[in-house]
């Protein structure tokens, strides 16, 4: 866990574990941060490959916390961001493949998805480990 310290509501610094020491009345900590990894599922939906067949996907994101600071300040709800970012990325890719492809390609999906979240980490002040498309099959 890290917690971000405002001083008179402006960011002060970040606590990490061990000794830390903050002013009573002046300090007051804002944001309590969890950096460990975490799951985090996506429920792709119903989406449409390339000879017009439906197909429903579900998988999850392993997420982990780099930067307290971005994270509490700078983006609002990290997960969310993400998982629309994943979701839209998914989207793409099976409108360009056939059924078949999809369903014979899952870790294709799962490669492709990680190379277009990979930019946005650094910004975000997250990592994503690895991504896991685990279900796909025809809606």
């Amino acid at each position: 866990m890290e917690y971000t310290v405002e001083r008179y509501g402006r960011f002060t610094k970040i606590l990490k574990p061990g000794f830390n020491v903050i002013l009573p009345f002046i300090d007051r900590v804002s944001y309590k941060v969890d950096m460990r990894e975490r799951k985090v599922p996506i429920q792709f939906g119903d989406l449409k490959t390339k000879d017009n067949q439906e197909i429903v996907t579900s998988g999850d994101l392993h997420v982990q916390v780099v930067d307290a600071h971005k994270v509490a300040y700078d983006r609002g709800n990290v997960d969310e961001n993400i998982r629309l970012r994943a979701g839209l990325e998914m989207k793409k890719l099976v409108k360009s493949m056939t059924l078949d492809e999809v369903m014979a390609e899952a870790d294709v999906l799962d490669a492709a998805i990680m190379e277009s979240v990979e930019p946005l980490q650094y910004e975000w002040g997250i990592k994503v480990n690895y991504i896991d498309v685990h279900k796909v099959y025809p809606a």
